[in-house]
């Protein structure tokens, strides 16, 4: 499996930013242009693994409560690709470090590079006709879980779906997998510490 560790925007800011791709198509800026649904912010970029449940428990561990991010301003990587950028945040900063620390602890490998907060809008992007003047309306989102997701390409391109997340708490996450009634039965990947604990879940 092909997988990353990302933040899905929120439906006003997935608004904003097609409308942002939709600005630069009309000043003749060409390209591989992300769906709509592909948006995202990626965290850790881990690559080819093969076993999912130890990256959800490095998740886990990393504890972080809800905070706010705004989507600022649009930029470029290497002229090819055209991204939207978020204003400095400290919160996000330090869960990418936490992420990363315990991927390592699991030796689970990732991309090393340094982070750069950024939501890809274009790839191969030709700016030719030149840099036109599209802009992002600042928009706010609080980040309340971050999720593990399954790269597959398709023939219509890259498809990414979201095979598991945890949520921000105040006390600490917690996997976001199943809704477990009282006694049920669970795999262990499914269930939390305090679940198990408490003696809500059985794990197996």
């Amino acid at each position: 499996m092909r997988l990353f560790i990302g933040i899905s925007p929120t439906e006003e800011i997935r608004k904003g930013l097609v409308e942002a791709q939709e600005s630069l198509q009309h000043h003749g800026v060409t390209g591989t242009y992300l769906s709509p649904e592909n948006l995202h912010m990626t965290l850790a970029f881990i690559g080819e693994y093969p076993d999912a449940e130890p990256v959800l428990n490095a998740m886990e561990t990393a504890f972080f409560s809800p905070f706010e991010i705004c989507y600022t301003h649009l930029g470029t990587f290497r002229k090819s690709i055209v991204w939207g950028g978020i204003a400095g945040s400290a919160s996000l900063a330090s869960l990418v470090k936490q992420l990363r620390c315990e991927l390592a602890r699991a030796d689970i490998p990732f991309d090393s590079s340094t982070f750069s907060p950024h939501l890809t809008l274009v790839r191969h992007a030709d700016f030719s006709k030149g840099i036109p003047p599209a802009k992002i309306n600042p928009i706010s989102m609080t980040v309340e879980k971050i999720s593990l997701y399954r790269s597959d390409r398709s023939g219509s391109g890259m498809i990414y779906t979201e095979i598991g997340s945890v949520e921000a708490a105040p006390k600490g996450p917690t996997i976001q997998k199943a809704r477990p009634q009282p006694g049920e039965k669970l795999p262990c990947r499914a269930a939390t510490v305090s679940q198990i604990q408490a003696g809500r879940v059985r794990c197996f």
